[in-house]
């Protein structure tokens, strides 16, 4: 099976290449170090019904492109895409939306995952950790196939979504 291309895409600071590290390597760093351009990870996710996993090429981008990203190379031959807010920063949200309409402009067809990270940092009502998006989160991320909580911090949800994500690039035959 052929490695699929996923563009990581976010605002600065959201966690794009701790979800990467997360994925890849299994670990969180502390330290932050801004991604400059594009790092690129191999890892592999799994699909559904003991089918073999898929290998997944993470393109972790700069956050200062914004949607300035849509006219790079960057882009090409990209199988799907990552678009990361970082739940605690509402400005994120904002950019993540305009990012999936974006996505959903240049490569029509193609999957995104919405995906609110930092959940580790959001708490319900009884003071516990939240389980589900809240529903304006979800409304914010309207357009993206699979939306997620998840936190690259603890690893909550973050196998889940590469691997919601690689089945439905599966579906799609891309």
């Amino acid at each position: 099976m052929a490695a699929r291309k996923i563009m990581i895409l976010g605002a600065i600071g959201v966690g794009k290449t701790s979800l990467a590290n997360r994925l890849a390597f299994g670990r969180f760093e502390t330290s932050y170090k801004a991604t400059i351009g594009v790092d690129i990870y191999t890892t592999t996710a799994a699909l559904p019904g003991g089918a073999k996993p898929m290998p997944l090429v993470l393109w972790d981008t700069d956050g200062d492109f914004g949607l300035s990203i849509f006219r790079t190379v960057y882009l090409k031959g990209a199988s799907g895409a990552l678009i990361v807010a970082d739940v605690t920063r509402p400005a994120s949200l904002d950019q993540m939306a305009a990012l999936i309409s974006g996505f959903r402009e240049a490569l029509p067809g193609r999957p995104c995952a919405a995906v609110l990270n930092k959940s580790d940092l959001v708490v319900d009502e009884s003071g516990g950790a939240a389980s589900g998006p809240p529903p304006d989160l979800l409304a914010r991320a309207r357009g993206a196939d699979v939306v997620a909580l998840a936190s690259a911090r603890t690893g909550h949800g973050v196998t889940g979504l590469f691997a919601e994500l690689a089945a439905t690039i599966e579906r799609r035959s891309l």
